[in-house]
């Protein structure tokens, strides 16, 4: 969970300034930078697992550890009113510790984080709902990192068939 925690806190650092970024896009990029990489590199960044809900993926455990890392005042939300509705924006209070994370692992966020910077959470989100892993899911399950290596333009029948029986699906 060390590497999560730090990595909620290097997006939270680096877009402090970006008026997208709430907990909703929280949750796309951390999945988006995993599985970016797990496609690149063959692993993921952070080994968190992603569920299958109604707006896109999202980190099962990150919550919890948004929980945690308030408690240890390293990280606060602020509320901050988005066209009417009020956005929950995670602040890191503390710079994150990145002495675990290779050259490549960030490289990796911040390929992403440089892509998607002037995309809104509902744009992430519509963009996840395209994601080969998503759509052989259903609400609550998890998202197999194996489905970061289909083709997202356009998956085989035999890799969209695998993936509904489960047969992608990283065990737990």
């Amino acid at each position: 969970m060390a590497k999560l925690d730090e990595l909620v806190l290097y997006i939270a650092n680096r877009y402090a300034e970006n008026e997208h970024f709430g907990k909703t896009a929280l949750h796309k990029l951390l999945w988006m930078s995993d599985f970016h990489h797990y496609a690149t590199f063959g692993d993921s960044i952070t080994g968190s697992v992603y569920v299958h809900r109604q707006y896109g993926p999202m980190c099962r455990d990150l919550e919890r550890r948004i929980r945690v890392l308030i408690d240890g005042q390293k990280l606060a939300i602020r509320p901050v009113d988005r066209f009417g509705h009020e956005q929950l924006r995670p602040v890191a209070l503390v710079l994150p510790d990145l002495s675990e994370f290779a050259a490549e692992e960030i490289f990796s966020v911040e390929s992403i984080l440089w892509e998607m910077r002037n995309v809104s959470a509902r744009e992430l989100s519509e963009f996840s709902h395209q994601h080969p892993g998503w759509l052989a899911t259903s609400d609550g399950e998890e998202i197999g990192y194996e489905s970061a290596l289909i083709d997202l333009e356009q998956p085989t029948l035999e890799e969209t068939e695998a993936l509904g029986r489960g047969a992608w699906r990283q065990s737990a």
